[in-house]
């Protein structure tokens, strides 16, 4: 079996996150924002707006911001990663 040497990380390297690539995207990995998606997870009691199941983890805004909606508490819900996933199309059916 072949070895591998260690791989050199100086002190403190962390993984490269994906880059966000315009403002709207930017301000979802802001402390802001993971403050109010966890205040609407919250309100909610940690169940999902979708399946009705506990364990929400993020937060699906009511009206998208690209059609006018805002950050404002009463327009997000609480909804695990996956249905939100679901709502956008971007996750298995």
């Amino acid at each position: 079996m072949p070895w591998k040497p260690p791989v050199h990380r100086p002190h403190g390297w962390r993984r490269a996150e994906r880059v966000r690539t315009n403002a709207l995207d930017r301000a979802y990995g802001t402390q802001a924002w993971r403050k109010l998606a966890a205040a609407a997870i919250t309100r909610d009691h940690g169940v999902c707006c979708v399946c009705g199941q506990q364990g929400a983890d993020t937060a699906h805004h009511v009206i998208e911001k690209r059609l006018g909606g805002t950050d404002d508490l009463s327009n997000l819900r609480a909804v695990h990663r996956g249905c939100h996933n679901k709502i956008h199309g971007r996750g298995r059916h």
